[in-house]
């Protein structure tokens, strides 16, 4: 009889494995998420390979220091042109360990770095034009007032239709957190019809 291989280290092959696989028509892509909750991804694509169809995107990012209405963070990806962004949300993670962590979602046609005036268009937060986010609020991650799972969604906004731009995500300071202290996290999700998103 063979010896035998141990579950540990089959996984570990298993995970080394790198192939190509041809899906077919109606093939439904999911990407699981880290163990940190980041990246998840979920895909329905046309047959064709193009990548044009509905996506979904999860992924959780540390807020850094930054000044009021600067970018705090942003997503390891973007949205390609033509992308119709039909649902976001913020969820709050890991708190603050100070009194700080006010945050909101933005869009933009460039990547803004981290504690650079963010100059998007707010399309999850209390600013976001008709104050139809639910709750009207910006994402809290103090320490006191923030309550972890308490999410903000982009409400009752009417679809964000990006056209000719591309989509970087960011999330923005609502408040001054160059003083914020800790590893606070929050998830950021976001829907919409176009092509997969691309790596940056």
């Amino acid at each position: 009889m063979g010896k035998r291989m141990g579950l540990a280290r089959f996984e570990a092959l298993l995970e080394n494995q790198k192939r190509e696989l041809a899906f077919g028509q109606g093939t439904k892509l999911v990407q699981i998420a880290g163990t940190d909750g980041s990246g998840a991804q979920q895909s329905f694509s046309s047959a064709a390979g193009t990548g044009y169809g509905i996506h979904e995107y999860y992924e959780v990012v540390t807020p850094a220091t930054a000044d009021d209405n600067d970018v705090a963070a942003s997503l390891s990806v973007y949205l390609p042109a033509q992308a119709i962004i039909t649902e976001a949300a913020l969820i709050p993670v890991e708190l603050a360990t100070s009194n700080h962590g006010l945050l909101a979602l933005e869009v933009h046609s460039a990547a803004v770095a981290d504690d650079a005036a963010s100059a998007g268009t707010e399309i999850v937060g209390e600013d976001v034009s008709g104050n139809v986010s639910v709750p009207d609020n910006d994402c809290d991650l103090d320490a006191t007032a923030g309550v972890l799972g308490k999410g903000i969604t982009m409400g009752t906004l009417a679809y964000v239709e990006r056209g000719a731009d591309v989509t970087y995500l960011h999330v923005t300071a609502k408040e001054d957190l160059s003083s914020m202290t800790g590893t606070p996290k929050v998830g950021v999700y976001i829907k919409w019809l176009g092509q997969a998103p691309v790596v940056i």
